[in-house]
């Protein structure tokens, strides 16, 4: 039951994308809800979790979990104690039925491919094996170890390994709810750091070791590139200083100048080669290449933001010196524990990440903390079994518990930075998974031994090309092909193992052609529908757009015709108006007064013609009657220009008016 409960954790925490509190609030909730009492009491969940589900929780981490209860106000503080709520705790229980879905749909998927591999699951539980799979995984990859592999590899472990591998590359959910899961041992090693929650590190310098380098450098997995560059961006974000010691530094440098050497030689050996060497042959490097590229290993890593940090110290001091030969021995012991052996050509790296974990000491100056924000300094390693015994020797020399150790995994690391954000930590671990699948489904050394000296024995006997011999001893596709053909076991390699490797190959070009060929046709097929598609989309807008010019053009000579007639009507009243007041204005200030002034001259002439009929004519009454005449001709003239000037003035007060009212 432990197992599953762990997997759930990481599953709830991960895939559902809540946050490790949250997920273990919901273990708390069924313990709480199913005593008697009432009363919470830290040590008292603590007991009865490890009784239910086999697993030792620290007391700050229940403490710290706990404390989520007082935040929903599903627990209470009454008179100094801690009373649950049950009516509100009940909304907090975890409810297994998706999960334990998922995890049978995953078995199930699992024994279709086994079954498709020809692999019987007859006598093994499928169940079982999948969650030891998940489980199991710190060990399987660590590069400085190797167990008795004369026998192969277990056919269930080919399949789990390949079925995942197959799952990613998909892109399925399935990879998803998989990659969750196999957070289950980072989640459970993630309980010692919980408390460590911060946004800003700065102050903390990090250091890294130098499969992590090689990785950053581009000498591994596409997908493990991924994982540790999306890592040091977040750590930069976090303010962290990212350094690499210069030991470590001389260290990367030896043996990419060592792999250098015979990576474009004719001579190469894929049973020989490293991931250097490999990185460098694969990717067809020149020398001219490869040397430019030596020479910029360490700009390579400032781009990143790493610098290298000198670590030559005196020996003869012994103040913060620890005890290098006993975390040697007691690494070795662990993989002795865990059922590997350490290689013989792998020990001067390994002496080399326990310089590193010194260095870490020394800088420390036997300062301790509870926090990595606050220990100063710290080393990241991709070796599990050195973070491991980092983490015991730490525990051993500490008289109190819970000290940061001077090294730890960079899985558990990144954990610690996305702890509330769950959903990048399953992205990491996509990648990491991927990469991991990708390393295990790589032939061993025993095995590319064999297939390299059934070449040259083929080649010896002259049943093989020159060219086929040296495209089968040197291409990177040669290794996948191996692996598909034996899987892995030995029991499956022959004489003409070498035969069915060029095969494959052929078979999987081949395949690989058919299938561009077809993606090329459905993508032409698709091209053109989308064309066809545009041109008829095309066509139908210059229609609509043609009826829309078309209505737009009525309307305009509508709005046109109709502003015509308004502005006439306008016009019209406006000319009414002015000819109203201009009437008006004359009447009053220039008709009346000018018919007053008629009247006027017509009684003035009246009088003198009727004194003219009784008297003589004289020049005086002549000068006067045509006076007369000569004003009423001028007030004539007056009249019809005080006339125009009033309709004028009308005018005028008309459209001052209208521009008022405007």
């Amino acid at each position: 039951m432990s197992d599953v409960t762990k997997l759930y954790a990481a599953f709830k925490a991960g895939y559902l994308g809540n946050n490790i509190l949250d997920t273990y609030f919901s273990f708390f909730a069924n313990i709480i809800l199913s005593n008697d009492s009432t009363i919470v009491e830290d040590e008292d969940v603590a007991k009865k979790f490890y009784e239910k589900y086999g697993i030792k929780l620290p007391l700050p981490f229940v403490r710290q979990v706990l404390g989520l209860g007082l935040e929903n106000h599903s627990i209470i503080s009454d008179h100094g104690k801690y009373v649950s709520v049950k009516s509100e705790m009940k909304k907090y229980r975890f409810n297994e039925t998706d999960f334990t879905n998922r995890l049978n749909e995953l078995v199930d998927s699992f024994g279709k491919y086994c079954s498709k591999l020809d692999i019987s699951t007859e006598n093994i539980n499928l169940q079982d094996f999948v969650l030891s799979a998940i489980d199991n995984t710190d060990y399987v990859f660590d590069q400085n170890a190797t167990t008795d592999s004369s026998q192969g590899l277990d056919p269930f472990e080919y399949a789990w390994f390949s079925f995942v591998k197959k799952e990613a590359l998909e892109s399925t959910d399935m990879y998803t709810f998989i990659a969750s899961l196999s957070l289950c041992n980072i989640t459970n090693q993630l309980l010692f750091y919980v408390g460590d929650q911060k946004s800003d590190y700065t102050g903390l310098n990090v250091y890294l070791d130098s499969p992590i380098v090689f990785a950053l450098l581009g000498m591994d997995e596409k997908s493990r590139i991924e994982s540790y560059k999306t890592l040091i961006e977040e750590m930069k974000s976090v303010q962290c200083s990212i350094c690499v010691f210069e030991h470590n530094f001389r260290e990367i440098q030896g043996i990419i100048e060592r792999a250098s050497m015979w990576a474009t030689s004719t001579q190469y050996d894929m049973a020989k080669a490293n991931k250097v060497a490999r990185f460098f042959h694969d990717s067809e490097f020149t020398d001219q290449e490869i040397t430019e590229f030596c020479g910029e290993i360490e700009e390579k890593l400032n781009e990143y933001g790493i610098n290298v940090v000198k670590s030559d110290y005196d020996m003869t001091e012994q103040q913060f010196q620890e005890d290098e030969e006993k975390i040697y021995e007691m690494i070795k012991e662990k993989y002795h524990e865990n059922g590997y052996e350490l290689l013989p050509e792998k020990e001067q790296t390994v002496r080399t990440d326990i310089r590193s974990i010194i260095m870490i000491y020394r800088k420390r100056r036997g300062s301790v903390s509870t926090t990595i924000g606050k220990s100063g300094h710290i080393m990241l390693t991709s070796n599990s079994t050195i973070a491991n015994v980092s983490k015991r020797y730490e525990s051993n020399q500490s008289t109190n518990s819970g000290h940061i150790p001077a090294c730890i995994s960079v899985d558990i690391f990144g954990a610690v930075l996305w702890l509330n954000q769950p959903m990048k930590m399953v992205k990491y671990q996509k990648n990491r998974l991927l990469a991991d699948c990708y390393d295990f489904l790589n032939p061993s050394q025993e095995m590319l031994e064999l297939y390299i000296k059934s070449l040259d024995d083929a080649r010896k006997s002259e049943n093989i090309d020159e060219k086929k011999f040296l495209f089968l001893r040197s291409h990177p596709v040669v290794r996948e092909s191996l692996m598909n053909i034996t899987r892995g076991d030995y029991a499956r390699f022959n004489s003409n193992t070498y035969k069915e490797v060029y095969e494959d190959i052929e078979e999987r070009s081949l395949k690989q052609y058919r299938d561009e060929s077809k993606a090329h046709q459905d993508t032409k097929a698709e091209l053109e529908r989308m064309k066809k598609e545009t041109i008829e989309i095309h066509n139908r807008h210059q229609e609509d757009i043609k009826a829309l010019k078309e209505q737009i053009s009525t309307m305009q000579a509508e709005k046109e015709e109709k502003e015509r007639r308004e502005n006439e009507e306008k016009q019209r009243i406006l000319e009414k108006s002015i000819n109203k007041l201009g009437w008006f204005l004359t009447i009053t200030c220039v008709a009346v007064p000018y018919i007053i002034a008629l009247i006027g001259i017509e009684i003035f002439k009246a009088i003198y013609t009727s004194v003219s009929n009784k008297t003589d004519l004289t020049w005086q009454k002549v000068i006067y009657i045509s006076l007369a005449v000569v004003v009423t001709i001028i007030l004539g003239i007056l009249y019809k220009k005080l006339k125009t000037w009033c309709f004028k003035k009308a005018k005028t007060l008309i459209l001052k008016k209208e521009r008022n009212l405007e």
